[in-house]
């Protein structure tokens, strides 16, 4: 019992201060620490984020515009929705920054949309025209009388893509448009083909390159198998390649005519000078000279069927020059003759004056 009052004050501090401790202001917990990028002034991860989405909006926007030709029709709107993309792209990576980048990407993008919308309509219509024009050729010629069902097949292609367009289903409606105007310049490739293959034969280049010749016509039956089999790429391709084919064979035609013709016109050219027709009949001689000159400048550029004609050209004409040259030397030497008949005949008839003359005076 003693020992109580002494452990007394340590038992009455041990009641009272949880007492008092409860009582003290309790200290503020610490603040939250800033992100770090924050503290240095960047932009924050979900910022940057919804900066991101918007370049990807804009850069779908952009591509649309640009599928449909719309910096064509519409040069100045592109640009400034170019502007807008481009100053998008230099924003700062700092909070601001972001918030200016994401306000220009939105504006980019609606600055697309706007000049899309203006372009899609004559888009559609030049490609419109395109179809038209060709197919519009193909009738003209006689293609529709010849082999109908493959213009019909065309024809059915082209009016799909007009109801897409109508729809506003556009990717799709320009597909099938590109694959309508390549079957009618199919079409008109293949008549191309049958009409230098037909000039081939009646100026008789067969001879001066008969393996492409013969070539060609195989890969043209070919060509119109596979479009009548509605494999139109691969038509499209063959249909070329028996084009140029046919073009090489009339190629090597008209260069070796072309060659003969230039040795024809130098030749007539040498004639022609060697009378002195340059002088004589200048300007017949200086428009023969002329187109002998272009026929060398086209034959130099490879333009063989424009050298062949100018050459041709200029042969007859430097011909015509040689001889108009002589006849008139020919009407000259004539009036010098008649003349010195007449100066002959004044002379004989002065001289029977003067024995006359003298006769009576005897």
């Amino acid at each position: 019992m003693k020992k109580f009052p002494f452990f007394a004050p340590f038992i009455v501090a041990l009641l009272v201060l949880p007492y008092f401790s409860c009582k003290t202001t309790p200290t503020a917990p610490p603040a939250p620490k800033a992100p770090p990028e924050a503290a240095a002034g960047r932009a924050s991860p979900a910022l940057l984020g919804e900066l991101n989405a918007a370049r990807a909006r804009a850069d779908e926007a952009r591509k649309k515009a640009a599928d449909f030709d719309s910096s064509a029709y519409f040069p100045s709107e592109w640009e400034a929705a170019e502007a807008q993309y481009a100053r998008g792209g230099q924003a700062p990576n700092t909070e601001a920054g972001a918030r200016d980048g994401i306000a220009a990407y939105n504006a980019a993008t609606d600055a697309y949309a706007s000049v899309f919308k203006l372009a899609i309509p004559l888009y559609a219509q030049a490609r419109e025209d395109e179809i038209v024009a060709l197919r519009d050729n193909l009738i003209a010629v006689g293609w529709r009388d010849v082999l109908p069902e493959f213009l019909s097949s065309a024809d059915k292609v082209a009016l799909t893509a007009y109801e897409q367009y109508e729809a506003e289903d556009y990717y799709t409606a320009k597909d099938t448009a590109d694959q309508a105007l390549m079957m009618y310049q199919t079409l008109t490739n293949a008549y191309n083909a049958f009409l230098a293959a037909h000039e081939i034969e009646e100026r008789g280049f067969v001879s001066y390159d008969p393996d492409n010749f013969e070539r060609a016509g195989e890969i043209l039956d070919e060509a119109l198998d596979a479009y009548e089999a509605e494999n139109y790429a691969s038509a499209y391709e063959s249909v070329n390649e028996a084009l140029n084919r046919y073009n090489l064979v009339l190629s090597a035609g008209w260069a070796a005519n072309a060659e003969r013709y230039a040795g024809l016109a130098a030749t007539a050219r040498q004639a022609a000078l060697d009378v002195k027709a340059d002088v004589a009949v200048r300007d017949v001689f200086s428009r023969a000279d002329t187109n002998y000159k272009a026929g060398v400048s086209a034959f130099d550029t490879e333009k063989y069927a424009e050298a062949a004609k100018q050459f041709f050209d200029a042969e007859g004409l430097f011909v015509t020059a040689a001889k108009s040259t002589l006849e008139k030397r020919g009407i000259a030497a004539q009036t010098i003759e008649e003349a010195n008949r007449k100066i002959e005949e004044s002379d004989e008839t002065a001289r029977l004056a003067e024995l006359i003359i003298e006769g009576g005076a005897e």
